[in-house]
């Protein structure tokens, strides 16, 4: 462990930005009613509809729920099973163009191509992640204990130590750089995932991404191309990736130094191998621009989830103990195998995602072309963007019996009414790694890499908040983003732990 900052690029601090979206959402949308009402000429009803919507959006903005009021809300549908994959699966509704409208995939993913109904990528990251994932993470398992060893070691930024058996560390950010550092591994295996300059560019780049969406939502699409420069510098860390990637894609697997076992077991070497036959279609920098939208969504939401359960545990200490207690009667750092089984923890890890959902919306799709549900339930235009309410999902009575209250062990002790229970688990009343065909396919490797690091962690220290009422999250639009200013203390263990010898 040891004393440092981490170079400002690296984490972007989206709190910062927070001040101008305020001001710039309720200037657009003074300017938005002013417009309207200018048109109807019913000045008087727009004074006070106005000064009603203002004192609406500023309480909003100052309890940290940020949003475009003027914003084209999605079509919400309702429905089970059957019309949930229907809405998942059919090319016409497309995840890649909602996403891509969102984040500016075609200037953060290096001009992404989102109007493309084509099913050959989905297919190939299920196979490689879904299907190939779990055994490739089991046999990754030892590498990932000496990376996050190395990081609590040498990589920690410390921002206090009151005695020395105390530390305190930035949650936030320790969240999202641990996550980042152990999910490159699981890509990219020990040698190249551990290279400093791409670990760093690997860091910065979903940072970047996430920062160029909340400031995309104020610009002109003629003005994006510039902000995108401006706050990427070029797009320097999204380049730097791929030109890490694209030589071992064009040369082949062979010229990759990483030793055998370990490279055999990585998403990027399955990926290089599973697209070979096809690589007229999967060419160097496709692939690499591919594996720019798949490191996205395995960085981001991993380390989102892993702020949450830390925060969950840190108010909750009774659960630190039990955890704690599973953990060691099973012996489980020491075997993937165990460490998957643990109940209590696996149960932990989904109540915390039930509450604490990084999105409130689910399966997102923008209809390409106009489309009706086969069963007649509702008329999709073309452009328009449909998707469901995850957090009514999750907060379902009959499925969840109180659904506001945290319950740790209600996926073990009946008090869960769906039929699945274990936290990477895809089911139509717990929506966070979406559903059907397209479901999440790398959740395997982020339920690893976040059980490992949470075992890790309650073995050896206490877990509390440095600041007792320490903020937790704040929202723009649907999405829930951690504060970086939370706090959390380390206190050590007094009994020797040793399973890192």
């Amino acid at each position: 462990m040891r004393n440092h900052s981490f170079d400002a690029m690296a984490i972007i601090d989206l709190e910062n930005l927070t001040p101008w979206l305020f001001w710039l959402a309720v200037t657009g949308l003074v300017l938005s009613e002013l417009y309207f009402a200018l048109q109807s000429s019913r000045i008087s009803k727009f004074t006070g509809s106005t000064e009603s919507k203002l004192r609406s959006v500023i309480k909003d903005f100052n309890n940290g729920r940020f949003y475009k009021p003027w914003g084209t809300p999605p079509i919400i549908i309702d429905g089970g099973k059957k019309r949930l994959l229907e809405l998942s699966d059919t090319p016409v509704l497309s995840q890649r163009a909602v996403y891509a409208d969102m984040f500016g995939f075609k200037h953060t993913m290096n001009k992404f191509n989102h109007t493309e109904v084509n099913i050959i990528k989905s297919r190939l990251f299920g196979r490689v992640l879904n299907v190939n994932g779990p055994n490739q993470v089991a046999r990754l398992y030892p590498v990932l204990q000496k990376r996050l060893s190395s990081f609590l070691k040498d990589e920690l930024e410390v921002l206090d130590t009151p005695d020395s058996r105390t530390t305190v560390i930035p949650l936030a950010s320790t969240a999202k750089v641990l996550s980042s550092r152990l999910m490159a591994v699981t890509f990219f295996g020990e040698n190249l995932g551990s290279n400093p300059d791409l670990a760093e560019a690997l860091l910065r780049h979903p940072s970047q991404t996430i920062a160029c969406m909340g400031a995309f939502q104020f610009t002109p699409s003629f003005l994006m191309s510039l902000v995108h420069n401006i706050m990427t510098r070029g797009g320097r860390e999204m380049r730097k990736i791929q030109s890490y990637l694209m030589p071992i894609i064009d040369q082949g697997v062979d010229s990759w130094d990483e030793a055998k076992g370990i490279k055999e077991s990585t998403v990027f070497y399955d990926l290089i191998e599973q697209s070979h036959p096809n690589r007229d279609y999967w060419t160097p920098f496709t692939l690499s621009q591919s594996i720019l939208g798949l490191w996205l969504a395995a960085s981001h939401q991993p380390w989102v989830n892993l702020y949450h359960i830390l925060y969950e545990l840190c108010i909750r200490p009774e659960w630190q103990q039990i955890i704690r207690e599973e953990v060691m009667q099973h012996g489980a750092l020491n075997d993937f195998t165990k460490l998957n089984q643990l109940s209590l923890l696996d149960g932990f890890m989904r109540e915390t995602a039930r509450l604490n959902s990084l999105d409130k919306i689910a399966i997102r799709r923008k209809a390409l072309e106009d489309y009706t549900f086969s069963d007649g339930y509702t008329k999709v235009p073309a452009g328009a963007v449909v998707c469901v309410d995850s957090y009514a999902a999750s907060h379902n009575p009959r499925i969840y019996p109180r659904p506001e209250t945290f319950d740790a062990g209600r996926f073990t002790n009946g008090q869960s009414h769906d039929q699945t229970n274990r936290f990477t688990d895809v089911s139509e009343n717990y929506l966070i790694w979406g559903f059907g065909s397209l479901a999440c396919p790398g959740r395997h490797h982020a339920s690893l890499v976040l059980k490992l690091v949470v075992a890790t962690l309650l073995v050896d220290y206490e877990l509390e908040l440095d600041a007792k009422r320490s903020r937790r999250h704040w929202m723009w639009e649907s999405f829930s983003i951690p504060y970086n200013s939370t706090r959390l203390v380390l206190r050590r263990r007094s009994e020797p732990t040793s399973h890192w010898q």
